[in-house]
């Protein structure tokens, strides 16, 4: 395999499409890339119309909640101070008219972050799991969110 050849195959490919279907689950729709999952609700109620989760698998993955403001502030706020691997504060970003404030951490073989924002009335926060913020598949993903009344 040539020089260039390899260096070709073996860069992220950031500008990829992220396809698949959209769903609606509570007050959230959203993108479903092919070959993932919409899980509804939690662990403790599968039928909770405040949480859901698109998964790619149990590492990657990302969690959307709708909470009360405290539990938001407060929540964020422990993760932010127990997710400490090369953490670092993000500026607030507007992705389909939704303002996010939050963070990454982790590394190239493990990222995350953590987000909140007020959307429609409600306090959202989205947990991340095996992709950065700045991943073609968090792009798609926060920017096919719509939340509902």
């Amino acid at each position: 395999m040539s020089e260039a050849a390899e260096e070709e195959s073996s860069a992220p490919d950031e500008s990829r499409e992220i396809t698949g279907t959209t769903e609606t689950w509570g007050v959230y729709t959203l993108l479903v890339p092919e070959g993932w999952e919409l899980r509804k609700g939690d662990v403790f109620d599968d039928q909770s119309p405040d949480y859901c989760s698109v998964k790619k698998s149990d590492f990657s993955y990302f969690d959307f909640k709708n909470e009360k403001e405290e539990t938001q502030k407060s929540k964020y706020e422990y993760n932010h101070k127990t997710y400490t691997l090369d953490q670092k504060d993000l500026p607030a970003t507007t992705i389909a008219g939704i303002e996010w404030n939050g963070f990454e951490y982790g590394d190239s073989f493990v990222p995350g972050f953590e987000l909140y924002a007020t959307a429609n009335g409600k306090f959202i926060r989205v947990s991340c799991a095996g992709f950065s913020f700045n991943s073609p598949e968090a792009q798609a993903i926060l920017g096919s969110l719509k939340i509902g009344d």
